[in-house]
């Protein structure tokens, strides 16, 4: 071949090969020109992202690329899409409510995933139902099913769960508990803190949490105590001098983890009450000699000072049952629901409070939980039928206009509630403290949550974390206070949860991940839900895609429902052999 047809050569074959190179750059969706931060904490970089299908084919500069969708990024963050750690979005998910499974309040928070299976509950059973359950109806984001401790505790014993589980019972969870790994669970929530699940043992759970292992699942829960006393017991309430505190709930979460072998995570994590204020010292230190010692543990958050789904009361219930109510079964009792125990509350509250000793223990328990949830400087009346001139208003406020005590205040509300409202008033309160809230925040393995669920309008005294979780945490976190760093904040709702579910294919911007990706505005971000306004959907992500498809496109909710329930099974399961 001479030198003139060996140039024609290579010309053609440059020109073929850019060709080919071109038509392979054919993309469903190309988002141009963004700031990627790409779920790992490191620092952006500027790149384009070619999306075919619902996976991520393309990144970096995709210079003569076409695409039957183009969006120009520029000036704003690409990142992975938010997975939720701990979410009550399974209850909506498996309705028949077409809006309820569209989840507007966590599309609009760029959320892609959500954990399942909170404090131990499940909303259907077995596990091959509820994944049904989800399938056949369609969701609007991505769900990884989890095992609960709870119900699997509740179908083998019943309602005579208020002991421990006798071994032939254990071994009967340890079958349910396989048979959900087997169907596709990704581990096991637990709420050790609620009915059934306080009466169990740490023993019961380790045995459990060894069947999860042996899939490489992980383990996480609502803990036995995140305060000076679990939240079904106040001062005048123990049983057998079982006096639980947030750091007895966090050394059970770690020995679960070293004795199992498993990933654990400590869920909403906070610590509650001025008696509490400051414990997220002790708590990273138990972590991190653990994390040394090789446990893995991790924590997830919500970003508030406030805690709690709805509104609250601050007379325990007891005081509402006739006078010698045995209270031993803490303030959780369902006798205390049954026909007939409250019917005369008033009259109740009335002897109680007439009868010296039991006025007295009356009173410790109430300054219990008023200290437990903040202070009456911290208490805001979000809900008072009768005087709405009261809502906005601390009971503090209230308290001393009226020239009375916080504890007097709550009983003359108490005295003139009503049946649809005993207490009179309920409160927002606000127990956390900033510095726990901030340093649990700033440790590399808490991960980010809403403990929230779906919500179509908020109600008086919701939490905001429903509709404001993930855009706080930048738009506050990062944007004014400075706690946290952007890509800090995104590797905590994206690569950290990947990472401790173990999803093969989510969590980061990379090649050959599936098309779960947020592109919001920096500038614009913001959570608009506030304690007494907890319904505003927040602002500034732009667009929002799962498995490449739009849930939101130019801050527009389209309602679609392109969700899937995530199979563990299409990873091989990892069966590991027990040792002891």
């Amino acid at each position: 071949m001479d030198v003139i047809a060996m140039n024609r050569f290579l010309l053609f074959l440059i020109v073929f090969t850019s060709t080919s190179n071109l038509r392979a750059q054919d993309f469903d969706i190309l988002i141009r020109n963004g700031r990627v931060l790409d779920g790992t904490g490191s620092p952006e970089f500027r790149a384009d992202v070619g999306i075919r299908g619902d996976e991520i084919v393309a990144l970096g500069k995709l210079t003569g690329a076409t695409a039957r969708r183009v969006i120009d990024a520029s000036g704003l963050y690409i990142v992975p899409g938010f997975i939720d750690m701990h979410s009550h979005a399974d209850r909506g998910f498996v309705s028949d409510n077409l809006e309820t499974r569209r989840a507007p309040n966590l599309v609009t928070q760029g959320i892609t995933t959500v954990v399942g299976g909170p404090d131990g509950r499940n909303p259907v059973w077995p596990m091959t139902a509820e994944i049904e359950a989800y399938r056949s109806r369609g969701i609007a984001l991505n769900f990884v099913p989890m095992v609960g401790h709870g119900r699997v505790r509740g179908e083998v014993m019943g309602q005579d769960y208020e002991r421990p589980a006798t071994a032939e019972e254990i071994s009967r969870m340890k079958e349910l508990v396989r048979e959900s790994m087997e169907a596709g669970a990704w581990g096991m929530g637990a709420g050790p803190e609620y009915r059934p699940g306080r009466f169990s043992t740490t023993e019961e759970i380790i045995e459990l949490a060894h069947v999860v292992a042996e899939y490489d699942g992980f383990y996480y829960a609502h803990q036995r105590s995140q305060s000076p006393l679990p939240r079904w017991q106040t001062p005048s309430i123990l049983t057998d001098g079982w006096r639980l505190t947030g750091t007895d709930g966090m050394k059970e979460t770690i020995r679960i983890g070293r004795e199992a072998g498993i990933r654990v995570v400590g869920s909403h994590i906070k610590a509650k009450g001025p008696t509490t204020w400051g414990h997220s010292a002790v708590d990273v230190l138990l972590i991190e000699r653990a994390r040394a010692e090789g446990v893995q543990v991790y924590l997830d958050q919500y970003p508030y000072e406030t805690f709690g789904g709805g509104p609250t009361a601050v007379i325990p219930q007891w005081a509402y049952a006739p006078p010698g109510t045995d209270r031993s079964g803490g303030l959780d009792d369902p006798a205390w629901n049954r026909s007939g125990l409250l019917a005369n509350y008033k009259e109740n509250l009335r002897r109680n409070l007439a009868e010296t000793e039991t006025h007295d223990i009356l009173v410790k328990d109430i300054e219990h939980i008023l200290d437990l949830q903040g202070g009456a400087d911290r208490h805001i009346i979000v809900v008072s039928p009768q005087d709405p001139s009261l809502v906005g208003r601390t009971l503090s406020e209230v308290a001393s206009e009226r020239d009375k005590t916080p504890v007097d205040m709550l009983i003359d509300f108490a005295l003139s509630g009503t049946d649809r409202l005993r207490s009179g008033v309920r409160f927002r309160p606000i127990a956390g403290h900033a510095f726990d809230v901030e340093n649990y925040m700033q440790q590399e393995y808490t991960a980010t949550s809403t403990d929230g669920g779906v919500s179509l309008s908020a109600r008086p005294g919701q939490h905001p974390r429903y509709y404001g979780a993930f855009t706080r945490k930048i738009a506050y976190y990062v944007e004014e206070t400075g706690t946290i760093t952007l890509p800090f904040a995104i590797r905590s709702s994206t690569g950290l949860p990947a990472q401790i579910v173990a999803l093969p294919d989510r969590g980061y911007i990379r090649e050959s991940y599936k098309a779960d990706i947020v592109v919001f505005d920096l500038d614009r971000i913001r959570d608009r839900a506030t304690i007494m306004d907890p319904g505003l959907f927040s602002e500034g992500i732009e667009y929002v895609l799962v498995n490449g498809e739009f849930t939101l496109d130019e801050g527009r909710r389209t309602g679609a429902l392109p969700g899937v329930v995530l199979d563990r099974n299409v990873v091989r399961p990892v069966r590991r052999p027990r040792t002891d």
